[in-house]
């Protein structure tokens, strides 16, 4: 926590889970919730997506290219019968070594740019669940 403080990475604890949440990244459009889960050997930073259902089959089309571009970050798709499909993106830490704080700022700051410019990029391509203008119906004539 003094860590993303010292980073000026804004952050809150939620109640409902042991993650520490990412408020710059949650903010954007389409995303859910980004987080930080730090355990004894690891840290990982998670960001949920929500996508549109008719965007599905292009979005796991292009997930290999997705992945490519964005190397440091892991993508994937998780669908749940209940709820819209998700995009899951994360980075993994390992720490057991340890990591030092310049470095742990670096790898935040970084995934957190890589994850903004995803978010951009999904939106661009019309693959996330976004609140779309409503469209008057056409006359019959």
């Amino acid at each position: 926590m003094r860590w993303l403080v010292a980073g000026h990475i804004d952050h809150y604890i939620c109640e409902n889970c042991h993650g520490i949440h990412l408020a710059e990244l949650q903010e954007l459009d389409g995303i859910l919730e980004s987080r930080l889960f730090v355990e004894h050997e690891d840290a990982i930073v998670t960001t949920e997506v929500e996508i549109r259902p008719t965007a599905l089959l292009m979005l796991m089309a292009d997930l290999g290219r997705l992945n490519m571009n964005y190397p440091s970050l892991k993508i994937f798709v998780d669908i749940v019968d209940d709820n819209l499909p998700r995009l899951i993106v994360a980075n993994y830490l390992h720490t057991q070594a340890g990591i030092e704080q310049h470095q742990f700022q670096w790898i935040m700051q970084q995934t957190m740019m890589a994850t903004h410019q995803l978010t951009q990029e999904l939106g661009d391509l019309g693959y996330l669940m976004q609140d779309e203008p409503q469209k008057m119906p056409a006359a019959v004539h």
